[in-house]
């Protein structure tokens, strides 16, 4: 989880660096794929977690990175196909990594690692989600004319930066969902964010904090 989460952080911090250089959206599509590798790696334990890898990883990673040698009317669907795969790997992912963190009969310091993976997946899932809303109702967003610059590849970073404000809940309103969908799914990201910090990151350190016979610093003071 920790060499994943290295990943995870070069792809978020890495992205934008490359559209400061003028590369394309192809860029961004090799470097998920490089992602989707590495979960799909550390998915695979078990037979229903190599099925679950091979139904929706492997074709995202086909789709995204095919869609772009189409060109015309056939690029798009392809596209969405591949984001559609995408969205559901990347919450699925989530999923199978919290259960396999909960489920595991030793927990140590990569576990936490294994638990913020999770979570900046949760907020890569639901940018690929506003993407393709836009992608199918164009004006969903009423973005800054700060954030605007053209390209596909600069719509993408910026749902994924809004995508991460809305799971943080830090609001800071250059990005604005317009549409009932999108505005429905910015407060269920919301929750969600808010959820998995205070349910399974802190349940984990909890435990972890108890394996290892350490107290949270109320409890003695509370006992006393």
């Amino acid at each position: 989880f920790g060499v994943l989460l290295v990943i995870l952080f070069v792809l978020l911090a890495g992205s934008p660096v490359l559209l400061g250089f003028g590369m394309s959206a192809d860029w961004f599509d090799g470097l998920m794929a490089l992602v989707l590798l590495a979960a799909i790696q550390s998915l695979c334990f078990d037979r229903r977690q190599r099925m679950f890898a091979l139904l929706f990883g492997i074709p995202t990673i086909v789709l995204c990175l095919g869609g772009h040698a189409f060109s015309g009317t056939g690029r798009l669907p392809v596209l969405m196909l591949g984001h559609l795969c995408g969205v559901l790997f990347l919450f699925g992912t989530a999923g199978l990594i919290v259960r396999s963190l909960f489920n595991s009969r030793c927990l140590t310091f990569d576990s936490i690692f294994g638990a913020v993976c999770g979570y900046l997946f949760l907020g890569l899932a639901w940018s690929m989600s506003y993407l393709m809303i836009e992608t199918f109702q164009p004006g969903s967003f009423r973005i800054s004319e700060l954030l605007c610059t053209p390209g596909e590849q600069s719509r993408s970073y910026v749902l994924i930066y809004y995508s991460f404000v809305t799971l943080t809940t830090v609001g800071y309103g250059d990005v604005t969902p317009i549409s009932p969908t999108t505005r429905t799914l910015a407060w269920i990201e919301a929750l969600t964010g808010q959820f998995y910090l205070a349910i399974i990151v802190a349940g984990l350190v909890s435990m972890l904090a108890a394996k290892t016979g350490r107290r949270p610093a109320g409890e003695d003071r509370d006992s006393v």
